[in-house]
């Protein structure tokens, strides 16, 4: 699994970077999409991606096995945010955590990277938590944002930034 990241640029930019830099696919691959929306090569179908975008800040993660990430900038929202978008369980540890957004998003990332990797969107898994076991999940942190990546493959420890420039 491979992880990109990037600010001020469109998917599309950092998808063809990651493409070109990871894989020497230059140009890119057609793109198509589930009947769910999950992007996907039909030319490679061995080679799975997923993408996330927060304000100006783009995350896109490739590999050999289904892939889910999500990036977020932390930012205050409402104060029941919380209660309403975490499982129990999740709530439970929102507030062994601090409580403050910084955990929220902490853990809102891990469950839509896990939305992500199934393909079948945050909709359908609303009132559950990413499972503990069988998938590998990585937490990614920096000033102001969270962000999380969900596959079968162990996830990179770092971002490869576009550029070498991390938010």
């Amino acid at each position: 699994m491979k992880l990109y990241g990037a600010q001020g640029v469109s998917p599309q930019v950092l998808l063809a970077y990651a493409l070109s830099h990871g894989y020497q696919l230059s140009p890119p691959p057609a793109l198509a999409r589930t009947p769910l929306g999950k992007p996907y090569f039909p030319q490679y179908p061995h080679l799975h991606i997923n993408w996330s975008h927060s304000g100006s800040l783009v995350l896109c993660a490739l590999s050999d096995s289904p892939v889910g990430v999500d990036v977020e900038w932390v930012r205050p929202r409402a104060a029941t945010l919380p209660r309403y978008a975490l499982t129990p369980e999740e709530y439970d540890a929102f507030q062994h955590q601090g409580g403050d957004w910084s955990a929220f998003y902490g853990l809102w990332t891990k469950k839509e990277a896990w939305c992500k990797y199934t393909g079948q969107g945050l909709r359908r898994h609303w009132g559950a938590s990413p499972p503990k076991t069988g998938l590998f999940f990585q937490t990614y942190a920096g000033s102001g944002w969270r962000a999380c990546v969900c596959g079968e493959e162990s996830p990179p420890d770092k971002i490869v930034w576009m550029e070498d420039k991390p938010p």
